[in-house]
């Protein structure tokens, strides 16, 4: 909503992706819609010319084994608290920015440039992830803007309305309720 200025979320293109890195989005397993990306990140990963083979790349950052995880070409662990980290050191990698990594472990981080410059020469790529805080969702925005993501691998046109529970209103009910402004 902030960067679109609608609340929804994107329509992802998985088979349309050469390559997809994952920040705790398990979209094979549990992440919004499991059959309809299942289904669409297996076709990026078919071979259609044996001249020229090519499937999609995946790399995954977790801290725990997802369905996506185990599907990975790459799996990058870190600790739950260390997600948010992550995704700002790509995000600085990729859109040049400083924003503080403290925290995330040289491996990690190794690993997170090779992505960075993998993204760069991919051609086409997308970057999911499952957080809820919104640095790290504009983050990722900034990530797939930056590639040039939107209107290839992702875009509004059949955006998904899934998901569309808001806290502040919820938390406005329960007020609302407990004073007595809102009865059966």
């Amino acid at each position: 909503e902030k960067n679109f200025g609608d609340r929804v979320i994107p329509n992802y293109h998985f088979d349309k992706a050469n390559y997809i890195v994952s920040f705790n989005a398990d979209f094979l397993g549990t992440w919004i819609s499991p059959t309809e990306y299942s289904r669409q990140f297996a076709q990026g990963r078919k071979i259609k010319d044996v001249n020229n083979p090519r499937m999609s790349r995946l790399v995954t950052v977790e801290s725990h084994m997802s369905l996506t995880g185990t599907n990975s070409d790459n799996r990058i662990l870190v600790k739950p608290s260390q997600q948010g980290v992550a995704i700002a050191h790509l995000y600085n990698k990729v859109v040049g920015a400083g924003v503080s990594t403290t925290g995330l472990n040289a491996k990690a981080k190794k690993a997170l440039d090779k992505v960075a410059k993998d993204l760069f020469a991919a051609g086409s790529s997308l970057i999911v992830s499952s957080s809820n805080d919104t640095n790290e969702q504009l983050m990722v925005n900034a990530i797939n803007n930056r590639l040039g993501n939107y209107g290839k691998t992702l875009g509004f046109s059949g955006a998904s309305l899934q998901r569309q529970g808001d806290d502040k209103d919820l938390t406005q009910l329960v007020a609302e309720m407990a004073n007595g402004s809102i009865d059966t």
